[in-house]
């Protein structure tokens, strides 16, 4: 049945952000709900586009997501997210860069973006920077630079659903590091989720359209 994963998918993600208020005596459920959205998302990729580059990618991000559902303070599981989810950056760099291999590396219509994309990645570092324990400053740096990094190959390649994508994925993750390491405010799980929702489905149903360059 065609679209049948998306619309799995659609029902996962809003148990996934209501659950937690319509079930708040079990939270546990989100066990279930968080990691299959990316295992319906896989599916979909099966369906539609069962290139490899795009399981490697769409591994890793369930791969972090479960990560970061460990529950407890360990830092260790937070670093495995992270690098779960920075291998899945690249991985989607990767796949950007080659998308737009015979355009110049800064084309016109990226220049201005590029700009914006390098000053917003330094001063929210700068920002995050007095708060981040000694052994977190290199990780949040690399991930930051690679995040960044893709948001601008999203950019470049000039396809709107990946940009906006990719747009998402920067705020959901800015969010989520400004209540892991600066200030968590009431509601700020449903902000990250949401916002990772969009961006994941937008990215993945993007790239299964197009016709992938090895």
């Amino acid at each position: 049945m065609k679209d049948l994963f998306i619309k799995l998918f659609f029902i996962d993600a809003l148990a996934e952000l209501f659950s937690p208020v319509l079930f708040p005596a079990f939270p546990e459920i989100r066990y279930v709900t968080k990691p299959l959205l990316l295992i319906l998302l896989m599916g979909h990729i099966a369906q539609e586009n069962p290139k490899p580059v795009l399981f490697f990618t769409a591994v890793f991000a369930l791969l972090g997501d479960v990560f970061l559902l460990i529950p407890g303070n360990n830092p260790l599981f937070f670093q495995l997210g992270l690098g779960s989810f920075l291998i899945m950056q690249v991985s989607y760099i990767r796949l950007f860069a080659k998308q737009a291999s015979d355009e110049a590396w800064v084309p016109a219509h990226a220049r201005k973006p590029l700009a914006g994309v390098i000053i917003y990645v330094f001063s929210f570092l700068a920002f995050l920077n007095p708060y981040l324990a000694g052994g977190m400053k290199i990780p949040v740096t690399l991930y930051a630079f690679a995040l960044g990094s893709m948001l601008y190959f999203a950019i470049r390649l000039r396809n709107q659903l990946i940009v906006w994508g990719a747009f998402l994925f920067v705020v959901s993750d800015s969010v989520l590091a400004f209540g892991k390491f600066y200030y968590s405010f009431p509601g700020i799980s449903t902000v990250v989720m949401s916002t990772y929702i969009v961006a994941q489905l937008l990215l993945i149903s993007a790239l299964c359209k197009l016709q992938l360059k090895k």
